[in-house]
């Protein structure tokens, strides 16, 4: 679907469940498919991807990250939601996927106050392509859920490359993205605001890779503990 068709939809959109394509009075998602994605209950290293009794690495504790997931990529109606937003260009579907994910995060040990919320940028090649940043729309709801603000334009994606998802070998997926990310030179770095704590949002994460090399640039430029954050967990 091109990114006309894409935005016809968000116009005229049919009351049709993305998942399973039942007919609704309002919004994106039926019930009966809500209810069937199970989230998780706890946050992962984002090194092993074990599970955490709290949020924070215990088992890898250099990790730049501690790493949540709000459901598993198998899970069909998850991941036809977010399929509808990447590939479908229906942005209407990032709203049920943040609200997910605010769920997810609110129950938590976690406090979000003095956070700020930074979507995994993409480069302007993707950009023009896609026609907008899923993680950021995903973010861009998520930080309205919780009242903090959302800094889109602090992390950027410098250099251009092929998508991770074409990619298996978890040591090509680290090379992919080596290098790729910058901070913006004119941020600013206040303790306590700004960089106090940062949550990093994608839509999709498989072999860590993207998460750990856009949290290393965050963590060089100042930023002091960062949770990222993924819709669903692939691996």
């Amino acid at each position: 679907m091109n990114r006309d068709a894409g935005f016809l939809m968000d116009l005229f959109f049919p009351a049709e469940c993305l998942a399973c394509g039942a007919r609704l009075a309002r919004g994106t998602i039926c019930d009966k498919c809500r209810i069937g994605i199970i989230p998780h209950r706890t946050a992962f290293c984002g090194t092993c991807a074990a599970p955490l009794p709290g949020f924070r690495n215990i088992c890898h504790p250099d990790t730049p990250y501690v790493m949540g997931a709000s459901g598993d990529y198998r899970n069909e109606t998850l991941r036809a939601l977010i399929h509808a937003l990447k590939f479908g260009h229906i942005r209407g579907a990032a709203a049920p996927l943040a609200d997910i994910l605010a769920h997810y995060f609110a129950k938590l040990p976690i406090d979000h106050r003095n956070c700020i919320v930074i979507p995994v940028p993409i480069s302007k090649e993707r950009m023009r392509e896609r026609g907008f940043n899923q993680a950021a729309l995903i973010a861009e709801h998520f930080a309205r859920f919780f009242g903090i603000p959302h800094k889109k334009d602090i992390l950027i994606r410098a250099i251009h490359r092929g998508p991770q998802s074409e990619l298996s070998d978890h040591a090509e997926r680290r090379e992919n993205v080596r290098g790729c990310y910058a901070v913006r030179t004119h941020t600013e770095r206040r303790p306590g605001t700004e960089w106090g704590k940062v949550i990093l949002i994608d839509d999709v994460t498989t072999s860590g890779a993207t998460f750990a090399e856009a949290a290393r640039t965050l963590r060089s430029a100042g930023a002091r503990k960062i949770f990222a954050l993924a819709i669903a967990k692939a691996a």
